[in-house]
């Protein structure tokens, strides 16, 4: 699916959002509508693999994700817009096509000392059985462990895993599914934004917390200029968790970027 919200007059210039693994491109509900009223084209796509956005025959490789976003959008963008996995296909796309946006903001980029792949596969094998037995217990469990977000988030985070093609996305975890987030940043010359929760364990218990830590965060930072890190209250999901502050920080690099 590629959603598409357009400004009411004169645009500003355009921004993609890309979302995350198990995720689908209503999960900028929210988002895209605010930004185009900010004065912003907007659109939203499915990663391959998710959202109903099925994938080409071969590994659901970092190749394979950026190869599936750049030909759902138009062409460059102004700015370009990923949220955990999707800001590692942003990279990437960037990496292959350096004119594909003249801005990048990076929602909470894993890092490889964060994410344990093989237990997120675990983890994703129990959701996609789960919710194809009973959605309700993962309901509850989505709205306990994220308090902050509008039950609109919680319906899509769920709805996210519905649609996901999750045996693709699990033996990609399982093989070919790897990047290395600082030789990525390095190759990236355009103006660069970074958004991260605290460097801390969860709030709550099946809160995860930042996806971003400790040597990984601390590279990540030195990358870029003090005030191209913000840190966000919250955990791994910003733009559910605080929509307002989110939009407040990414409206202000966009147009500081393109203008």
């Amino acid at each position: 699916m590629t959603l598409r919200w357009e400004p009411d007059g004169e645009a500003l210039g355009s921004i993609a959002l890309v979302h995350g693994v198990m995720a689908l491109a209503e999960t900028w509900w929210r988002i895209g509508p605010a930004l185009a009223a900010r004065g912003w084209h907007v659109v939203a796509v499915d990663l391959p693999g998710h959202g109903g956005n099925g994938h080409r025959d071969g590994a659901l490789d970092l190749d394979a994700l950026v190869e599936g976003v750049a030909a759902r959008l138009d062409g460059p963008v102004d700015v370009l817009v990923g949220h955990s996995l999707g800001a590692i296909v942003a990279l990437g796309l960037l990496a292959r096509d350096p004119g594909a946006a003249r801005a990048l903001v990076l929602e909470e980029p894993p890092g490889p000392r964060a994410i344990d792949l093989r237990a997120l596969a675990t983890v994703i094998v129990h959701d996609a059985a789960a919710v194809r037995s009973d959605r309700a217990p993962l309901v509850a469990r989505e709205r306990e462990a994220n308090p902050r977000w509008d039950p609109g988030d919680v319906e899509r985070s769920v709805r996210g895993i519905e649609e996901a093609d999750s045996d693709a996305i699990v033996a990609a975890l399982h093989g070919p599914l790897r990047w290395d987030l600082s030789a990525l940043l390095a190759g990236v010359d355009v103006p660069t934004l970074v958004l991260a929760a605290p460097d801390a364990p969860g709030r709550f218990p099946l809160d995860p917390g930042s996806a971003l830590r400790s040597a990984d965060r601390e590279a990540v930072r030195a990358a870029l200029a003090p005030e191209r890190f913000v840190e966000l209250e919250g955990g791994h999901c910003l733009h559910r968790d605080d929509a307002q502050r989110w939009l407040e920080v990414v409206g202000d690099f966009a147009r500081a970027a393109v203008g």
